[in-house]
């Protein structure tokens, strides 16, 4: 995970999320910091660099936990734009890797990650 050296996804904001028996993939909006190599000076409105980036899991034996988008409430920030809240934490263990949020408490059992920024 030390391509997700610099992102802070306390807070980064889940757009999006789709679960398949082949892959599990969070779309959110990063929070970069400078420890991050995708790190670019903010735009004046921000305090820090946002991009959008995707999460994936892939390999894994189970996935448990994980909500349905129609049970999490959206919020929406001062422009409008709607997410799922936040990844209040999330961590690789022996088993796999745990994410905690609005959108469950989710334990990926067994798999691998990638970490991707798009813009």
């Amino acid at each position: 995970m030390n391509s997700m050296e610099g992102i802070d996804l306390q807070d980064s904001f889940v757009l999006d999320w789709s679960e398949s028996n082949s892959e599990l993939v969070f779309q959110i909006e990063a929070s970069v910091w400078p420890g991050s190599k995708h790190y670019v000076e903010p735009k004046e409105s921000e305090h820090t660099c946002y991009k959008k980036a995707s999460i994936r899991f892939f390999d894994f034996d189970s996935i448990s936990g994980l909500k349905s988008k129609s049970e999490v409430v959206q919020s929406s920030d001062a422009s409008g734009e709607l997410d799922y809240g936040n990844i209040d934490s999330f961590s690789a263990t022996s088993r796999g890797f745990l994410l905690d949020g609005d959108f469950g408490n989710v334990l990926v059992t067994g798999g691998k990650v990638v970490f991707t920024v798009h813009t």
